[in-house]
């Protein structure tokens, strides 16, 4: 069940269904809101950052995953680590390679939780990676993660109901499990039947995704998302404008041109 959105390649997903596009990366990719503003609670962690933030998002794994080898509990680099894997893992080609990354930041994700179980960036970052790991599982596998991710978004918005990131992450499980054909909708409730798949429907994932680039109007991503649905829904004048807004945001975080390409890319399908 794909959970991401990339650009202009297509890749069959989870539950066994062509995706619609390897698709908009769940709000994973962007960064949080708190972690823009969250202090380094060390130099290692400030490098981090500085490295992942110019772009250098394998630097700034690979630093954290040292760090944490010495320091298995530091909250602060395990969120941060599990947030360079998601965006590593998005930005590589290929199945195994992804995975490479995507697997250890759902572990790193879990070791933040257990750590502060009311951490917000734990949190978020966890169900970033369940949900574009999901894109290349199968179908069991898949239905098990998306469940997490509804779990993850879930338990941020107790904590904060004005989370940009958990909105996008609830309107993405919608978007995906509505993108599956109908017969494969129908025998994923049937057989699987949980929560995340059972109330899945167009309408939250409408609302879902536009409260999230609504609370969060700066991330490229979310706006993205949203287009991304028009388009989907037949809607092409409201995707048209929506995708020309994602071509002129500036660019904050290390994906936000890889974003931008998409919306290029599905400018020239919708055409003038």
């Amino acid at each position: 069940m794909s959970m991401l959105v990339t650009a202009p390649t297509r890749t069959p997903p989870a539950m066994n269904r062509p995706l619609r596009r390897q698709a908009l990366a769940w709000a994973l990719l962007l960064g949080s809101a708190a972690a823009a503003g969250a202090q380094p609670t060390s130099d290692v962690v400030s490098e981090a950052d500085r490295l992942y933030f110019a772009g250098k998002v394998e630097e700034a794994f690979t630093l954290l995953q040292g760090h944490l080898a010495t320091d298995s509990t530091d909250y602060e680099a395990l969120w941060r680590a599990a947030r360079a894997g998601v965006v590593a893992g998005v930005l590589r080609h290929g199945i195994t390679s992804q995975n490479e990354r995507l697997d250890p930041a759902i572990v790193l994700g879990d070791r933040a939780v257990a750590v502060r179980p009311d951490g917000i960036d734990g949190l978020y970052w966890r169900g970033a990676a369940e949900g574009r790991r999901a894109l290349n599982a199968g179908s069991n596998y898949a239905a098990r993660l998306v469940q997490r991710v509804y779990d993850d978004a879930h338990a941020i918005l107790a904590l904060d109901s004005l989370h940009g990131g958990a909105y996008n992450l609830l309107g993405r499980v919608n978007y995906e499990i509505m993108d599956l054909p109908r017969v494969a909708r129908f025998f994923a409730r049937r057989l699987v039947g949980n929560k995340a798949i059972q109330d899945s429907n167009w309408e939250d994932a409408e609302k879902y995704l536009k409260r999230a680039a609504e609370l969060w109007p700066d991330n490229v991503l979310f706006q993205l998302d949203v287009g991304d649905l028009y388009q989907r829904r037949g809607r092409d004048d409201e995707a048209r404008v929506q995708l020309q807004k994602v071509l002129e945001m500036p660019s904050l975080h290390p994906a936000d041109d890889y974003f931008k390409d998409s919306a290029r890319s599905f400018l020239e399908e919708l055409g003038s």
